[in-house]
């Protein structure tokens, strides 16, 4: 068959097309047969939306708040730079930063994934902190919502001393109550989440990879293809079990009718005894009467199979009706808005003692009326209400559920009553109109008086019209009705017949289509990948080549192309822990980034385990990319990932976490260790209570300590990017510096051994002097503050420009001989 042209994934203005439409596309470009095309067009499905945009649109983390959780004691906040940009959260382990993601993946999703992978009795009943007893275990999450970042708090609290003993609420800035799913939509949420916590990283790929290919599946739109291929599948087997119905049938007949004597059954026997029934000539004998008397049998045999309503059936929903109604009339007795307003009223002056640390009541004034034995009976109180809240809105909807559940045992009137006027028509209308009834009561009752009537009604007319049948043809009325039934199977089964071969043409076609569609909707997810495992693991044997979706969501599994020196092996089986860290990397980047993604966030939880130097530097450079246009929070206790980003001069936020007895959290923010230099030197300088012999020999030597810093940071830049050097080159070079003069030239001119007096001079003039000033004993005094405030303010412009400096031109500046430098 000759190649069709196919249609672009986008229109000519840049929108993208949906699968929908790239399938219907193909379809009309293809040479299937019309009937094949129209089986395909008849069980496509509309197109699926994957809302993902929640309340507010893109969705930013602006803090992380956690209490009585995990390792952390006392209320403690993580507090996010707001906007695209990384964020490496350090500390070591034990500190408590681990605690601070789960917290915030806790907080969103109800869920976390040490729970699921650690569900032992040991994990559950250690997840509250230990050395705060009193503290009432809470972790949140505050929010910005849409363009303007509006701010909006999720918290989960829980209430008792199991793990899933909780409660999750949402407030907006003014303090309005909102619910979750109007903040984040929970499908965006588990298809595009936003967390990649250290549990996930190395068990990733241990298995088939469903889950992943699920979400996959889902976020490209790929599951109408799956649908539709469900759909064509169902119709080949229908047309299949057709004529095993009608086989099944045929065989039944003929046993039934070898056993009458009459002619009428020997004529239906050599009709159906053929290698193909003869549907025509078992209609035509079953005709063979007067013309007069063919519709009074029609309708004879119509009123002789008939059934009315099932008089359990309906009892049964009736009952059930009542019933509902009953818990719901109890329920409004019980006044549950009333318990619903008390219990808010109890909770928020349970959350002003807990936010005052009063217990005086702020209405009455009256002193300690709030303790704690009064904060036990509030919140055993706020239980209750609850509980008599939910159990009244439970029963309200259980009236909705029983009043649908008797509707759907009504059904309509019958096509041949319709347009009668008969008793039995209009019992049947009556009861048929006892579906527009949503009274609950009213219902019951008309409901039950309708179908005692209507089932009374269909009894005598099924009795009477099956004797006047029998009266007419004795025995075989019964056959005839039953080869009327027959007439029905075998013409289904003809039609089957005729429609299967274009089935399975059709759905030969669509499986090659899904094929390509799915690579073709796969494959930038598919470079993604490529292209962050190529920069984490740039000098790696294994290579990643090609990631595809096999087979249909619940039974289906991503498939990873992975070599080694060019053999193609198992992942799981060949590559190291970093590497596999590295491959949950580049399968969670792709997803959690994709722009059906409300999040404007990513949280990571220690990626740097397990990581070579040359791993974690591509780490950094891939979550430099990632933050350019998202929030990326990466926890770490490896300092390997700070000094990375300090060797490629990336911008990044880092925030401290640290951990005290009695499991006190802090968080500082980490300053640019150049500019925390100069700032403890400027405040020495500014001490007019300093002793001079101290700042004679104290302020110097701090301000050649900031000078060595940006030379540090200028000279691992300068080594990697211009020089070439593999990270632990450069590392070897730097440890083996010693005086301040081999830190500058290595700096400035990429060879400790190089004198760099002219490199200096080049972008600070005077700049060697003030270098030789550093050294103890080559420097005159400091009399004054404002000479201390002149040497700082000169070491600053010194530190900036070795930080500025340019290799091309510092590397003309030679030799020049100027000893004394440290």
């Amino acid at each position: 068959m000759p190649e069709q042209p196919q249609p672009s994934p986008s229109d000519p203005g840049g929108a993208p097309v949906s699968v929908r439409e790239l399938l219907l596309a193909r379809l009309d470009a293809s040479e299937l047969a019309p009937e094949a095309r129209a089986v395909l067009r008849g069980l496509l499905p509309d197109e699926p939306v994957v809302n993902g945009e929640g309340r507010g649109g893109p969705v930013q983390l602006r803090s992380i708040t956690a209490a009585g959780w995990r390792g952390i004691g006392p209320r403690t906040t993580l507090e996010l730079p707001p906007g695209p940009g990384l964020v490496v959260v350090a500390g070591p382990n034990g500190s408590g930063k681990s605690s601070f993601a789960e917290a915030a993946e806790t907080a969103l999703t109800g869920r976390n994934s040490r729970w699921d992978k650690r569900r032992t009795g040991d994990w559950k009943q250690g997840w509250r902190n230990l050395h705060s007893p009193d503290v009432t275990p809470e972790v949140s999450v505050e929010l910005g919502l849409g363009e303007h970042g509006e701010p909006v708090t999720v918290r989960r609290t829980w209430y008792g001393a199991k793990v899933d003993d909780a409660r999750t609420h949402a407030e907006g800035a003014d303090g309005s109550e909102l619910k979750p799913d109007e903040i984040v939509d929970a499908e965006a949420l588990r298809l595009a989440r936003p967390f990649l916590p250290y549990s996930e990283l190395g068990s990733m790929i241990n298995g088939t990879l469903s889950d992943l290919h699920d979400a996959f599946f889902k976020l490209l739109g790929l599951e109408l293809l799956a649908e539709l291929d469900g759909r064509v599948k169902d119709a080949a087997s229908e047309c299949e079990q057709a004529g095993k119905r009608e086989k099944e049938r045929t065989g039944q007949l003929l046993g039934e009718l070898a056993a009458l004597d009459d002619p009428r059954a020997r004529d239906v026997i050599e009709a159906l005894s053929g290698p193909r029934p003869d549907t025509g000539r078992v209609r035509a004998l079953l005709a063979s009467r007067s013309p007069a008397a063919e519709p009074e049998l029609a309708r004879l045999r119509r009123q002789a199979g008939l059934t009315g309503p099932d008089p359990q059936e309906v009892s049964g929903a009736v009952a059930r009706l009542r019933e509902a109604a009953a818990r719901a009339e109890d329920a409004r007795h019980g006044n549950a808005e009333n318990a619903r307003r008390l219990a808010k009223l109890l909770e928020a002056a349970l959350d002003h003692r807990r936010r005052s640390q009063s217990p005086d009541c702020p209405v009455c004034g009256n002193t300690g009326q709030l303790d704690q034995a009064w904060a036990e009976r509030a919140r055993a109180e706020v239980e209750r209400l609850q509980g008599e809240a939910a159990a009244a809105e439970s029963a309200l909807q259980g009236v909705v559920k029983a009043r649908w559940a008797l509707h759907d045992v009504i059904e309509p009137v019958p096509v041949w009553l319709q347009t009668d006027d008969s008793p039995l028509a209009e019992l049947w209308r009556q009861w048929s109109l006892c579906r527009s009834v949503t009274d609950a009561s009213e219902l019951a009752g008309r409901a039950e008086r309708a179908a005692v009537a209507l089932e009374e009604a269909c009894r005598q007319v099924r009795e009477e019209s099956a004797r006047r049948l029998a009266d007419r043809d004795g025995e075989w009325q019964p056959m005839a009705v039953r080869l009327t039934d027959w007439l029905a199977v075998a013409e289904a089964a003809e039609a089957a017949r005729v429609r299967r071969p274009y089935v399975t043409k059709a759905r030969a076609w669509l499986r090659t289509v899904i094929d390509e569609l799915r690579d073709e909707r796969l494959r930038p997810f598919a470079e993604r990948s490529q292209e962050v495992w190529q920069r984490l693991c740039e000098h790696s044997s294994v290579t990643l080549g090609s990631v595809t979706l096999a087979g249909t969501p619940g039974r289906g599994r991503v498939e990873l192309d992975v070599t080694v020196d060019d053999m193609t092996a198992p992942a799981y089986s060949v590559m190291s822990q970093g590497e596999l860290h590295s491959l949950a990397l580049s399968l969670f980047l792709p997803r959690a980034t994709h722009d059906a993604s409300p999040f404007g966030f990513l949280v990571i939880d220690d990626p740097v385990q397990s990581m070579d130097p040359q791993k974690v530097e591509g780490l950094a450079r891939v979550l430099d990319t990632v933050a350019k246009d998202r929030q990326v929070i990466v926890f770490t206790h490896d300092t390997r990932l700070q000094q990375a980003i300090v060797h490629l001069g990336i911008r990044a936020t880092v925030l401290r976490v640290t951990r005290q007895s009695d499991s006190v959290v802090g968080v500082e923010k980490v300053t640019d260790p150049v500019e925390q230099a100069l700032a403890e030197a400027r405040d020495i300088s500014r001490d007019p209570q300093l002793p001079q012999d101290v700042a004679d020999h104290v302020l110097p030597a701090m301000c050649r300590g900031a000078v060595e810093v940006a030379c540090l940071a200028t000279a691992r830049r300068r080594l990697r990017d211009e020089h070439g050097l593999p990270l632990p080159e450069v590392e070897k070079r730097i440890a083996s510096l010693e005086r301040t003069k081999e830190y500058v030239a290595l700096a400035l001119l990429g060879d400790a051994k190089r004198h760099p007096h002219h490199a200096v001079e080049q972008i600070v003039p005077g700049g060697w002097q003030l270098i030789e000033a550093f050294n103890s004993g080559a420097h005159g005094p400091l009399p004054t503050v404002d000479d201390r405030r002149t040497l700082v303010s000169r070491t600053k412009g010194l530190a900036r420009a070795i930080l500025r400096s340019d290799a091309r031109g510092s590397g003309a500046a030679g030799g020049g001989n100027a000893g004394g430098a440290r």
